[in-house]
């Protein structure tokens, strides 16, 4: 079995906790202009790792210091000192570059973990740390490269199949992203990391019912995941199993109160359904989260027209259209359209 330090290399990254569609325009990720902008939005998290070995925690406690600006100016002293060397001044090159990451100064971290790598062309954290930095510069190919030299070193590591998975993901290769999420949860079936990516790349390009199975086992495995019940309600949705959608929005805004996404599609939904005092509530609450909302103003205003409001429900609507030409034609493909 690899060392726990290997299943959880030093860089883990986050890389689709967003919905896998866009509120109520109705486009899908499969279509590719869409997919690439919510791409492009990712947050990629890097969860970085205490790399140094017992004798330099010994001779210099500092240097990986919490604090990324003392970890510098700690290391650095290091490594001008000619003190340490060989595996002890890679050590050091790492450190100061997790500082430089966490300050988001990612070409000086580049440059340390390059360093690191030179001396150590084997160590696992240098590798993942670069590759996460490359990924964080978009340099999708030089990152996939570093993760691949990590399944080298460490063929069984989870993290490193989900990471470079993620890589691929960004660039589009979504089958290959998904056979590495496959094999990250074959090694760690409990990996509700890489359950949830998948299941958000399965949704991205239309397969909705495998997805649906991951979103479920990540439900399973963490009752409070919010993302993971908007996602699946919105496979549901698509499907046209409209009752199940409902409980999944239901469920979401409940542990995310201040979702107007969530607000918004169950919103959608309870106007299908003509119950329109509901969707009116919805669009409301999704308008008091967030006033700019053209889609919740729009949608408020096709409710009260539908209800025979005429006057208050088209100023709305007027002005949801000033804010975003195309919230009409968006909403009407999605059956939100007032009465003549």
């Amino acid at each position: 079995m690899p060392s726990r330090d290997a299943l959880r290399t030093a860089a883990v990254l986050r890389l689709c906790h967003s919905p896998c569609h866009d509120s109520l325009t109705g486009q899908r990720p499969a279509e590719a202009g869409h997919y690439v902008r919510r791409m492009r939005k990712t947050v990629i998290a890097l969860v970085l790792l205490s790399a140094l070995s017992p004798s330099s925690v010994r001779a210099q406690p500092r240097c990986g210091h919490p604090d990324p600006e003392i970890s510098i100016s700690v290391c650095s002293a290091l490594i001008q000192s000619g003190r340490a060397r060989g595996r002890d001044l890679g050590t050091a090159h790492l450190e100061r570059g997790i500082a430089y990451v966490t300050l988001l100064d990612y070409d000086r971290a580049l440059q340390d973990f390059d360093e690191a790598v030179r001396i150590d062309s084997r160590s696992v954290r240098a590798l993942a740390n670069r590759g996460a930095v490359h990924g964080a510069k978009q340099d999708f190919d030089k990152a996939i490269d570093d993760f691949t030299q990590v399944l080298k070193l460490e063929p069984r590591s989870s993290t490193a199949f989900a990471d470079r998975a993620g890589m691929y993901r960004l660039i589009g290769q979504y089958d290959t992203a998904i056979r590495d999420y496959d094999e990250a949860i074959r090694l760690n079936p409990a990996f509700e990391e890489a359950l949830l990516n998948r299941a958000l790349t399965l949704a991205g390009t239309s397969r909705c019912a495998d997805a649906i199975a991951d979103f479920t086992r990540v439900i399973e495995l963490n009752p409070e995941q919010a993302i993971a019940y908007l996602d699946r309600a919105v496979c549901h949705e698509a499907a046209g199993r409209d009752g199940l959608a409902v409980q999944d929005f239901s469920r979401h805004v409940e542990l995310d109160p201040r979702s107007v996404e969530g607000f918004e599609r169950r919103a959608a939904l309870h106007f299908r359904g003509r119950d329109y005092a509901s969707a009116l509530e919805d669009f409301a609450r999704a308008l008091t989260i967030n006033p700019s909302s053209a889609t919740a103003l729009y949608g408020r205003g096709v409710v009260k027209r539908t209800m025979g409001n005429t006057q208050s429900g088209t100023e709305d609507m007027d002005v949801a259209v000033a804010m975003r030409p195309t919230v009409s034609r968006e909403l009407a493909a999605r059956g939100l359209k007032a009465p003549d």
